[in-house]
């Protein structure tokens, strides 16, 4: 064989091997790894959610008016918290500091659908799912759940089951 074919089948090779590579670590999730959903305050659904019986939309304040669930302010978390015993540990205390420095939580944002895609919770809600239909038993998570796949099929199989448009321009702009 001359050089440049051995260059050629080398390229090729290179090539094959990380496409196979990057479409085996896409397939795993490793683009969204549970790394990437780590708080910077532990938050227990279960506790607030469960043990509490605390209402999603008590925290999720705009989920039923807005195309986005929000996430509770500090404000609101201080509501209850300030009454609690402050000496306490950990996550409180990261509260509690923040609180007192008047610095926002920067909660990492966990689901983001392409700009294209249209969705909003409002239009949900207002249909009479659940927000465990999509998120599931939050009351039983400990930690904060990422929400289901959200690619096309998963969203048009609910519309089916359920009767909803399946027309593109329902959720696509």
């Amino acid at each position: 064989m001359t050089r440049a074919l051995w260059q050629s089948f080398g390229l090729i090779s290179l090539a094959t091997v990380s496409a196979l590579l990057i479409g085996l670590l896409y397939s795993k999730g490793s683009a969204d790894s549970a790394a990437q959903d780590q708080q910077p305050i532990p938050f227990n659904h279960a506790f607030h959610a469960g043990e509490l019986a605390l209402d999603c939309r008590y925290c999720h304040r705009a989920a039923h008016v807005s195309p986005t669930a929000g996430i509770p302010s500090l404000r609101l978390c201080m509501g209850c918290h300030q009454n609690m015993d402050t000496t306490q540990a950990g996550s409180m205390q990261t509260l509690l500091d923040h609180w007192t420095r008047k610095e926002p939580i920067a909660w990492v944002r966990l689901q983001r659908l392409p700009d294209f895609v249209y969705f909003t919770h409002e239009r949900h809600l207002a249909h009479g799912l659940q927000c465990k239909t999509c998120h599931g038993e939050v009351t039983r998570m400990s930690s904060t759940p990422r929400a289901a796949t959200f690619e096309m099929g998963w969203c048009l199989s609910c519309h089916q089951q359920r009767g909803a448009s399946r027309d593109c321009l329902t959720c696509h702009k």
